[in-house]
């Protein structure tokens, strides 16, 4: 069996470098990461609604760095679902119920992940 290595889809640590690492489906936040986001939601809830920032009042090279972000997000995603059918596969489901779970037909779920 291969042993797997989990990342943060936000900070990219591994497993092994945290205390915890919460999974949901396609993404994966750490311990340090959920601290991060409670200091932001804190301090943003002091701040009033019309001096929040937007996505049209956002400064461009923002808007670059979390497209960015979006795309290594679906990276991880992807390689966070490559695992999970590995270990679908070595319980020997086959590639008709994956492809159902994934709503795809077998050939296109063997064809993306066979």
């Amino acid at each position: 069996m291969t042993e797997r290595l989990f990342r943060c889809t936000f900070c990219g640590k591994a497993q092994t470098e945290l205390k915890l690492l919460i999974q949901g489906p396609g993404v994966a936040i750490c311990n340090e990461c959920v601290a991060l986001c409670e200091r932001i939601v804190r301090e943003a809830s002091d701040t009033p609604l019309d001096q929040m920032r937007t996505v049209d009042s956002t400064p461009t090279d923002q808007l670059l760095a979390t497209l960015a972000g979006y795309n290594k997000a679906t990276e991880a995603a992807d390689e966070a679902m490559r695992d999970l059918v590995d270990v679908l596969r070595e319980r020997e489901i086959s590639w008709a119920q994956l492809g159902e779970a994934l709503g795809v037909t077998r050939q296109a779920a063997w064809k993306r992940f066979g």
